[in-house]
């Protein structure tokens, strides 16, 4: 008996022991098929960041590795170098350009001839190919004119200087193209959502900001030459990958700078510029501002923006634009001030005769006319002068009211 029992002791143990070995293996192989999977998941998540969402099959689309060209915005719009016509233009070499490219080149060259003359700075140059830009890529004489070939044609210069219709790429990158000609330092910076793009002009060794898809169409110079201080309020951006602006020397409102003494005298400085028909400038503080009295000063503009745009008078701004607040190359406090001035508006043809407007309009209700009427003019009151007996009220989208089709400036008060 206690032989059998040993010999059975023994096997016991021997099963026991197997079955130790048997279990520490395979919850070793668990335990690293787990690490495996917890790696590859690791691994796809780490994938799933670097896809765009704008297009979720591609998943090399969006890699985190920034560049200046060959990026899709709004999913569509592709960033293309343009260094072939600017290098042809530089040479007098256009022979190995397309036949699109060299009428880019000639386009461009003849836009050069007429904004830029000798003598002129670098930043008198920026200045004349944007003020260019912004007043004549706005809009056109005629409405069939700004119909593209194709859609591409809206995100390259071809397309922006032929038909005077782009997309925000196509403004970086023709902006771009003119300063490359000029031999002056400039990049297409996009943002990170991939949503806009805008540009970055190298001046007497400082980097600026200027979007002039943003200034298209409006007044104050609002986004030209802007540090990075100002433009990190609007947008963000690869700061590792593209330059830093760190200056507003060339910055068009700190170049039409007024300095205050105190936060008082900020109106006689802004009525000052007012009187000037300056459309954008600073005001300095070189003595430094605290921070209650820049909050005061910011209060003070509001309620100057607001009187603005309750009170039109013939000449004068109808609104501030913009006000950002930033630090100058001293590290003082500044605002920079952009006005909003009333022009002829150029984003509309030239009316039709009344024989083709009356016929338009019976053409409206005949298939409207069921539903509601569509007049096609309008009349328009002239602003009150006295503006103590109206009452100012925010009817449409332009902060006026509409009666019948008739559109007025204001209410009689009671």
């Amino acid at each position: 008996m206690k032989k059998g029992f040993k010999i059975t002791a023994v096997v016991l143990a021997l099963v026991l022991l197997a079955g130790t070995l048997a279990f520490s293996i395979v919850t070793m192989l668990g335990v690293r098929a787990m690490a495996q999977e917890q790696g590859r998941t690791t691994a796809r998540l780490a994938k799933l960041e670097q896809w765009n969402p704008y297009d979720p099959d591609d998943p090399g689309y969006g890699d985190s590795d920034t560049s200046e060209d060959d990026v899709i915005i709004a999913g569509e719009y592709t960033i293309r170098s343009t260094a072939a016509i600017s290098d042809a233009y530089l040479s007098g070499d256009s022979s190995a350009l397309s036949a699109k490219d060299r009428e880019t080149l000639t386009m461009a060259s003849d836009i050069l001839d007429e904004i830029i003359t000798d003598g002129m700075t670098d930043y008198e140059k920026e200045l004349a190919v944007y003020e260019w830009m912004v007043t004549n890529l706005a809009h056109d004489s005629g409405a069939l004119i700004i119909i593209p070939e194709t859609g591409e044609d809206s995100d390259n210069p071809y397309g922006v200087l032929k038909y005077h219709n782009a997309v925000c790429v196509g403004y970086a990158t023709t902006f771009r193209l003119f300063m490359q000609m000029l031999e002056i330092p400039c990049k297409v910076v996009h943002n990170d959502d991939l949503f806009h793009s805008w540009d970055l002009v190298q001046l007497d060794g400082h980097w600026y900001h200027v979007d002039v898809y943003a200034d298209v169409g409006e007044t104050g110079h609002a986004a030209l030459n802007l540090p990075d201080e100002v433009r990190m309020q609007q947008q963000s951006w690869d700061t590792d990958y593209f330059p830093a602006a760190d200056s507003l020397e060339y910055n068009y409102c700190w170049q039409n700078r007024r300095t205050v003494d105190d936060v008082y005298s900020i109106p006689a400085a802004v009525r000052q510029a007012m009187d000037e028909g300056v459309d954008g400038f600073a005001l300095a503080f070189p003595d430094g501002i605290s921070d209650s009295d820049a909050m005061l000063a910011q209060q003070m503009l509001y309620a100057l923006d607001n009187a603005l745009m309750n009170n039109y008078t013939e000449g004068m701004p109808t609104a501030i634009r913009e006000q950002n607040w930033t630090t100058d190359d001293d590290g003082n406090y500044c605002v920079l001030i952009s006005f909003n001035y009333n022009s002829d508006d150029p984003y509309y043809p030239e009316p039709a005769d009344p024989e083709a407007v009356e016929k338009a309009e019976e053409a409206l209700q005949d298939a409207f006319g069921d539903l509601f009427d569509v007049p096609m003019e309008y009349e328009y009151d002239e602003p009150p002068y006295d503006r103590d007996d109206y009452e100012f009220d925010y009817g449409d989208e332009y902060g006026n009211m509409i009666d019948d089709g008739v559109i007025t400036w204001g209410v009689p008060r009671g």
